[in-house]
Protein backbone atom coordinates (compact mmCIF):
# COMPACT_ATOMS: atom_id res chain seq x y z
CA UNK A 1 0.00 0.00 0.00
CA UNK A 2 1.08 3.37 -0.96
CA UNK A 3 2.43 5.41 2.05
CA UNK A 4 1.08 8.92 1.72
CA UNK A 5 2.92 10.63 4.52
CA UNK A 6 6.34 9.14 4.22
CA UNK A 7 6.38 10.37 0.41
CA UNK A 8 4.93 14.03 1.68
CA UNK A 9 7.68 13.85 4.38
CA UNK A 10 10.82 13.15 2.05
CA UNK A 11 9.41 15.86 -0.49
CA UNK A 12 9.27 18.28 2.51
CA UNK A 13 13.11 17.47 3.19
CA UNK A 14 14.25 18.11 -0.48
CA UNK A 15 12.16 21.54 -0.70
CA UNK A 16 13.27 22.72 3.22
CA UNK A 17 17.37 22.64 2.74
CA UNK A 18 17.22 23.70 6.28
CA UNK A 19 15.81 20.41 7.68
CA UNK A 20 19.16 19.36 6.02
CA UNK A 21 21.87 21.71 8.08
CA UNK A 22 23.13 20.77 11.59
CA UNK A 23 21.80 22.88 14.42
CA UNK A 24 24.18 26.20 15.03
CA UNK A 25 25.64 24.62 18.57
CA UNK A 26 26.70 21.19 16.08
CA UNK A 27 28.68 23.69 13.61
CA UNK A 28 32.48 24.11 13.50
CA UNK A 29 33.17 20.98 16.20
CA UNK A 30 37.03 20.89 16.30
CA UNK A 31 39.16 18.21 14.92
CA UNK A 32 39.34 16.15 17.87
CA UNK A 33 35.72 16.22 18.36
CA UNK A 34 35.47 14.88 15.24
CA UNK A 35 38.43 12.47 15.47
CA UNK A 36 36.72 11.21 18.96
CA UNK A 37 33.58 11.23 17.40
CA UNK A 38 35.21 8.95 14.92
CA UNK A 39 36.50 6.23 16.78
CA UNK A 40 34.86 6.26 19.39
CA UNK A 41 37.58 7.62 21.50
CA UNK A 42 37.74 9.12 25.42
CA UNK A 43 37.54 12.89 26.00
CA UNK A 44 41.13 13.07 26.42
CA UNK A 45 42.37 11.68 23.49
CA UNK A 46 43.68 14.12 20.65
CA UNK A 47 45.02 13.52 16.69
CA UNK A 48 48.80 13.62 17.18
CA UNK A 49 49.98 11.79 13.67
CA UNK A 50 48.04 11.01 10.86
CA UNK A 51 48.81 9.03 7.42
CA UNK A 52 47.96 7.15 4.61
CA UNK A 53 48.21 4.07 5.20
CA UNK A 54 47.48 0.07 3.70
CA UNK A 55 46.69 -2.48 6.02
CA UNK A 56 47.25 -6.21 4.97
CA UNK A 57 45.59 -9.08 6.74
CA UNK A 58 45.82 -12.24 6.06
CA UNK A 59 42.93 -14.89 4.08
CA UNK A 60 40.80 -16.68 6.27
CA UNK A 61 41.82 -19.69 7.52
CA UNK A 62 40.22 -22.19 5.55
CA UNK A 63 41.49 -20.94 2.26
CA UNK A 64 45.20 -22.19 3.67
CA UNK A 65 46.63 -25.53 3.34
CA UNK A 66 46.42 -27.92 6.33
CA UNK A 67 49.96 -28.76 6.33
CA UNK A 68 51.86 -25.18 5.39
CA UNK A 69 54.49 -24.31 7.43
CA UNK A 70 55.54 -21.07 9.22
CA UNK A 71 57.22 -19.44 6.70
CA UNK A 72 54.47 -20.31 4.32
CA UNK A 73 51.84 -18.57 6.90
CA UNK A 74 54.29 -15.71 7.13
CA UNK A 75 54.60 -15.46 3.31
CA UNK A 76 50.45 -16.03 2.92
CA UNK A 77 49.91 -13.03 5.70
CA UNK A 78 52.09 -10.41 3.61
CA UNK A 79 49.62 -11.73 0.52
CA UNK A 80 46.31 -11.33 2.28
CA UNK A 81 43.49 -9.04 2.00
CA UNK A 82 44.21 -5.44 1.44
CA UNK A 83 42.72 -2.01 2.98
CA UNK A 84 43.71 1.24 1.63
CA UNK A 85 42.75 4.08 4.38
CA UNK A 86 44.26 6.55 6.93
CA UNK A 87 46.38 5.82 10.10
CA UNK A 88 45.70 7.51 13.39
CA UNK A 89 48.03 8.15 16.38
CA UNK A 90 46.48 9.98 19.81
CA UNK A 91 47.84 9.62 23.25
CA UNK A 92 46.37 6.00 23.17
CA UNK A 93 45.48 4.55 20.65
CA UNK A 94 46.38 3.48 16.70
CA UNK A 95 43.62 3.81 14.65
CA UNK A 96 42.68 2.79 11.04
CA UNK A 97 39.75 3.24 8.87
CA UNK A 98 39.06 2.91 5.15
CA UNK A 99 36.61 5.67 5.39
CA UNK A 100 37.06 9.26 3.90
CA UNK A 101 38.61 11.39 7.00
CA UNK A 102 35.47 13.65 8.54
CA UNK A 103 38.12 15.93 9.66
CA UNK A 104 36.45 18.52 7.04
CA UNK A 105 35.29 22.25 7.16
CA UNK A 106 32.03 21.38 6.73
CA UNK A 107 31.69 18.37 9.13
CA UNK A 108 29.42 18.32 11.87
CA UNK A 109 29.03 16.66 15.25
CA UNK A 110 25.59 14.73 14.62
CA UNK A 111 27.16 13.72 11.09
CA UNK A 112 29.99 12.23 12.05
CA UNK A 113 28.10 10.39 15.09
CA UNK A 114 25.46 9.03 13.31
CA UNK A 115 24.72 5.98 11.58
CA UNK A 116 26.40 6.07 8.12
CA UNK A 117 27.10 2.76 7.50
CA UNK A 118 27.24 -1.03 7.74
CA UNK A 119 27.31 -0.67 11.93
CA UNK A 120 27.00 2.96 12.97
CA UNK A 121 29.27 6.00 12.40
CA UNK A 122 31.88 6.90 10.13
CA UNK A 123 34.85 5.01 11.80
CA UNK A 124 33.24 1.68 12.84
CA UNK A 125 31.28 1.83 9.77
CA UNK A 126 34.44 1.06 7.76
CA UNK A 127 36.83 -1.53 7.66
CA UNK A 128 39.44 -1.17 10.48
CA UNK A 129 40.65 -1.06 14.00
CA UNK A 130 40.93 0.93 17.24
CA UNK A 131 43.90 -0.45 18.97
CA UNK A 132 45.02 0.47 22.33
CA UNK A 133 48.81 0.53 22.66
CA UNK A 134 48.96 -1.37 25.41
CA UNK A 135 47.70 -3.68 24.10
CA UNK A 136 50.84 -3.67 21.09
CA UNK A 137 53.31 -7.08 22.34
CA UNK A 138 55.66 -6.58 19.74
CA UNK A 139 56.15 -3.86 16.40
CA UNK A 140 58.75 -4.79 13.75
CA UNK A 141 60.21 -3.08 10.62
CA UNK A 142 59.98 -5.14 7.59
CA UNK A 143 61.59 -4.94 3.94
CA UNK A 144 59.17 -4.22 1.46
CA UNK A 145 59.58 -2.71 -2.46
CA UNK A 146 56.70 -1.00 -2.48
CA UNK A 147 56.78 1.36 0.72
CA UNK A 148 59.35 2.87 2.85
CA UNK A 149 58.04 1.91 5.79
CA UNK A 150 56.36 -1.43 6.35
CA UNK A 151 55.56 -2.21 10.29
CA UNK A 152 54.65 -5.85 11.16
CA UNK A 153 52.48 -5.51 14.36
CA UNK A 154 52.17 -8.68 17.40
CA UNK A 155 49.33 -8.13 19.74
CA UNK A 156 48.65 -9.31 23.12
CA UNK A 157 45.99 -11.71 21.64
CA UNK A 158 46.48 -14.86 21.19
CA UNK A 159 49.93 -15.17 23.51
CA UNK A 160 48.03 -16.82 26.09
CA UNK A 161 49.18 -20.28 24.94
CA UNK A 162 52.02 -20.32 22.34
CA UNK A 163 51.68 -24.52 22.02
CA UNK A 164 48.17 -23.95 20.88
CA UNK A 165 48.38 -24.42 17.08
CA UNK A 166 45.19 -22.60 16.31
CA UNK A 167 45.91 -19.70 18.97
CA UNK A 168 48.73 -18.36 17.21
CA UNK A 169 49.66 -14.99 17.90
CA UNK A 170 47.27 -11.88 16.15
CA UNK A 171 49.81 -10.14 13.57
CA UNK A 172 49.12 -7.79 10.88
CA UNK A 173 51.21 -5.71 8.66
CA UNK A 174 50.74 -1.43 8.27
CA UNK A 175 52.67 -0.17 5.22
CA UNK A 176 52.85 3.68 5.36
CA UNK A 177 52.65 5.82 2.30
CA UNK A 178 54.26 8.83 2.62
CA UNK A 179 57.73 11.03 2.28
CA UNK A 180 60.44 9.57 4.18
CA UNK A 181 59.91 12.83 7.08
CA UNK A 182 56.37 11.98 7.20
CA UNK A 183 56.81 8.25 7.75
CA UNK A 184 59.70 8.77 10.30
CA UNK A 185 58.05 11.47 12.12
CA UNK A 186 54.94 8.94 12.04
CA UNK A 187 57.36 6.05 13.49
CA UNK A 188 58.90 8.15 16.33
CA UNK A 189 55.31 8.96 17.63
CA UNK A 190 53.93 5.62 17.73
CA UNK A 191 57.33 4.28 19.60
CA UNK A 192 56.99 7.15 22.31
CA UNK A 193 53.05 6.16 22.55
CA UNK A 194 54.38 2.30 23.11
CA UNK A 195 56.57 3.23 25.73
CA UNK A 196 53.98 5.21 27.34
CA UNK A 197 51.79 2.62 26.72
CA UNK A 198 53.38 0.10 29.16
CA UNK A 199 52.21 1.88 32.21
CA UNK A 200 48.52 0.50 30.94
CA UNK A 201 48.98 -3.13 30.77
CA UNK A 202 47.32 -3.43 34.04
CA UNK A 203 43.99 -1.74 33.31
CA UNK A 204 44.22 -4.04 30.10
CA UNK A 205 44.42 -7.30 31.80
CA UNK A 206 41.60 -6.83 34.02
CA UNK A 207 39.35 -5.30 31.38
CA UNK A 208 40.20 -8.24 28.86
CA UNK A 209 39.74 -11.22 31.80
CA UNK A 210 36.15 -10.00 31.96
CA UNK A 211 35.23 -10.42 28.90
CA UNK A 212 33.39 -13.91 27.35
CA UNK A 213 35.37 -13.86 24.26
CA UNK A 214 38.87 -14.49 25.85
CA UNK A 215 36.74 -17.59 28.05
CA UNK A 216 35.36 -19.02 24.70
CA UNK A 217 38.74 -18.42 22.49
CA UNK A 218 40.59 -20.53 25.49
CA UNK A 219 41.72 -24.06 24.37
CA UNK A 220 40.03 -26.94 24.94
CA UNK A 221 42.19 -30.59 25.51
CA UNK A 222 41.92 -33.01 23.21
CA UNK A 223 40.06 -35.84 22.82
CA UNK A 224 40.97 -38.83 25.66
CA UNK A 225 43.67 -36.08 27.23
CA UNK A 226 42.58 -34.10 30.51
CA UNK A 227 43.35 -30.80 30.97
CA UNK A 228 46.73 -29.65 33.22
CA UNK A 229 44.90 -26.25 34.18
CA UNK A 230 41.75 -26.10 36.92
CA UNK A 231 38.67 -25.26 34.74
CA UNK A 232 38.15 -21.50 34.41
CA UNK A 233 34.68 -19.91 35.26
CA UNK A 234 33.38 -17.78 32.91
CA UNK A 235 32.73 -14.30 33.04
CA UNK A 236 29.66 -12.86 33.67
CA UNK A 237 27.72 -12.08 30.87
CA UNK A 238 24.68 -11.03 32.18
CA UNK A 239 21.09 -11.83 33.96
CA UNK A 240 20.21 -13.74 31.03
CA UNK A 241 22.98 -16.45 32.19
CA UNK A 242 20.86 -17.15 35.38
CA UNK A 243 16.98 -16.65 34.26
CA UNK A 244 17.55 -17.25 30.52
CA UNK A 245 17.78 -14.37 27.66
CA UNK A 246 14.68 -12.95 26.20
CA UNK A 247 13.35 -14.60 23.15
CA UNK A 248 13.51 -18.47 21.98
CA UNK A 249 16.34 -20.25 21.66
CA UNK A 250 15.38 -22.21 18.59
CA UNK A 251 14.83 -18.78 16.45
CA UNK A 252 18.11 -16.86 18.41
CA UNK A 253 20.19 -19.71 16.82
CA UNK A 254 23.16 -18.38 19.40
CA UNK A 255 24.97 -21.51 19.05
CA UNK A 256 25.68 -21.25 15.36
CA UNK A 257 25.97 -17.43 15.85
CA UNK A 258 28.91 -18.11 18.62
CA UNK A 259 30.71 -20.68 15.95
CA UNK A 260 30.49 -17.87 13.58
CA UNK A 261 32.26 -15.28 15.90
CA UNK A 262 34.98 -17.88 17.53
CA UNK A 263 36.46 -18.04 14.19
CA UNK A 264 36.19 -14.89 13.06
CA UNK A 265 37.65 -13.71 16.69
CA UNK A 266 40.50 -16.39 16.37
CA UNK A 267 41.68 -15.19 12.98
CA UNK A 268 41.23 -11.36 13.65
CA UNK A 269 41.25 -10.25 17.55
CA UNK A 270 38.76 -9.85 20.04
CA UNK A 271 37.65 -7.10 22.28
CA UNK A 272 40.46 -5.02 22.75
CA UNK A 273 42.59 -6.25 19.34
CA UNK A 274 39.56 -6.62 17.30
CA UNK A 275 39.92 -5.85 13.24
CA UNK A 276 36.80 -5.11 11.29
CA UNK A 277 36.63 -6.55 7.61
CA UNK A 278 33.48 -7.11 5.60
CA UNK A 279 32.65 -10.25 7.32
CA UNK A 280 32.29 -8.41 10.91
CA UNK A 281 29.64 -6.32 9.50
CA UNK A 282 27.78 -9.35 7.66
CA UNK A 283 28.07 -10.99 11.27
CA UNK A 284 26.48 -7.81 13.46
CA UNK A 285 23.65 -7.93 10.33
CA UNK A 286 23.11 -11.72 10.99
CA UNK A 287 23.21 -10.84 14.87
CA UNK A 288 24.92 -10.93 18.32
CA UNK A 289 24.96 -13.98 20.39
CA UNK A 290 23.41 -13.01 23.49
CA UNK A 291 26.82 -13.78 25.32
CA UNK A 292 28.98 -11.44 23.42
CA UNK A 293 26.16 -8.96 22.72
CA UNK A 294 27.62 -6.82 25.93
CA UNK A 295 31.20 -6.96 24.54
CA UNK A 296 30.87 -6.28 21.00
CA UNK A 297 28.32 -2.96 21.95
CA UNK A 298 31.00 -2.07 24.29
CA UNK A 299 33.63 -1.94 21.79
CA UNK A 300 31.34 -0.12 19.03
CA UNK A 301 29.96 2.14 21.14
CA UNK A 302 33.35 3.11 22.71
CA UNK A 303 32.44 2.43 26.26
CA UNK A 304 34.93 -0.16 26.30
CA UNK A 305 37.58 2.44 25.45
CA UNK A 306 36.54 4.25 28.73
CA UNK A 307 36.59 1.28 31.10
CA UNK A 308 40.60 0.86 29.89
CA UNK A 309 41.11 3.80 31.60
CA UNK A 310 39.08 3.86 34.48
CA UNK A 311 38.96 -0.06 35.19
CA UNK A 312 37.88 -0.01 39.05
CA UNK A 313 35.33 3.34 38.50
CA UNK A 314 32.52 1.15 38.92
CA UNK A 315 33.14 -0.69 42.40
CA UNK A 316 35.63 2.43 43.81
CA UNK A 317 31.97 4.39 43.24
CA UNK A 318 30.17 1.96 45.15
CA UNK A 319 32.41 1.20 48.42
CA UNK A 320 33.11 5.40 48.54
CA UNK A 321 29.32 5.98 48.76
CA UNK A 322 28.66 3.19 50.71
CA UNK A 323 25.62 3.81 53.17
CA UNK A 324 25.13 7.41 52.34
CA UNK A 325 21.43 8.84 51.25
CA UNK A 326 20.75 11.69 48.38
CA UNK A 327 17.45 12.01 46.72
CA UNK A 328 18.42 9.88 44.09
CA UNK A 329 18.53 6.87 45.72
CA UNK A 330 15.53 7.18 47.18
CA UNK A 331 13.76 7.64 44.05
CA UNK A 332 15.89 4.71 42.82
CA UNK A 333 13.95 2.35 45.30
CA UNK A 334 10.51 3.24 44.26
CA UNK A 335 11.40 2.33 40.91
CA UNK A 336 13.27 -0.81 41.33
CA UNK A 337 10.17 -3.57 41.77
CA UNK A 338 8.66 -1.75 39.08
CA UNK A 339 11.79 -2.55 36.56
CA UNK A 340 10.33 -5.41 33.98
CA UNK A 341 8.68 -7.60 36.47
CA UNK A 342 7.32 -9.68 34.11
CA UNK A 343 11.03 -11.03 33.76
CA UNK A 344 11.93 -13.68 36.84
CA UNK A 345 15.79 -11.97 37.15
CA UNK A 346 13.62 -8.88 38.54
CA UNK A 347 12.19 -10.82 40.98
CA UNK A 348 14.89 -12.03 42.47
CA UNK A 349 17.32 -10.51 45.21
CA UNK A 350 20.05 -10.71 42.87
CA UNK A 351 18.28 -9.06 39.69
CA UNK A 352 17.31 -6.32 41.93
CA UNK A 353 20.38 -5.84 43.49
CA UNK A 354 22.34 -5.51 40.34
CA UNK A 355 19.69 -2.98 39.22
CA UNK A 356 20.19 -0.90 42.62
CA UNK A 357 24.06 -0.62 42.48
CA UNK A 358 24.29 0.26 38.90
CA UNK A 359 22.11 3.20 39.14
CA UNK A 360 23.23 4.12 42.35
CA UNK A 361 26.79 4.21 41.04
CA UNK A 362 25.41 5.96 37.97
CA UNK A 363 23.83 9.05 40.58
CA UNK A 364 27.02 9.37 41.73
CA UNK A 365 29.20 9.64 39.12
CA UNK A 366 27.03 11.96 37.05
CA UNK A 367 25.11 13.77 40.20
CA UNK A 368 23.56 16.39 37.74
CA UNK A 369 21.40 13.60 36.16
CA UNK A 370 21.26 11.85 39.32
CA UNK A 371 18.13 9.58 38.59
CA UNK A 372 14.85 10.08 36.53
CA UNK A 373 12.22 7.67 35.74
CA UNK A 374 12.62 5.32 32.86
CA UNK A 375 16.34 4.56 33.42
CA UNK A 376 15.36 1.87 35.38
CA UNK A 377 13.81 0.32 32.61
CA UNK A 378 16.75 1.17 29.98
CA UNK A 379 19.37 -0.23 32.84
CA UNK A 380 16.77 -3.57 33.21
CA UNK A 381 17.15 -4.01 30.03
CA UNK A 382 20.90 -3.51 30.01
CA UNK A 383 21.79 -5.94 32.60
CA UNK A 384 19.65 -8.78 30.95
Amino acid sequence: MFNLSSFVQKAQQLIDVNLNLPSPTDRNPSKSELFRLQFRLPETQTPLQEITAELVLSEHHTLRAKDETYKDREKERLQGNRYVGKLHLSEKFLCFSTQASSFLPTASTSTSSSFTGQTHGAGPAGNGFTLPLCAVRKVERLHSQGYLFSLAITTSNGLNDPQAKHNLPQKFTISLAGSRQQCERFCDGLKKGLRAGMRDVDNLRKVVSLCYSEFHLADEPAKGLKSTTPAREPPDTGLGTVFRYPGDPRKLRDKAKMRLWKEYMREYGRNATLIRQPTFHKLIRVGLPNRLRGEIWEITSGSFYLRLGQPDLYTDTLSTHSGKESLAIDEIEKDLNRSLPEYAGFQSEEGIGRLRRVLTAYSWTNPEVGYCQAMNIVVAALLM
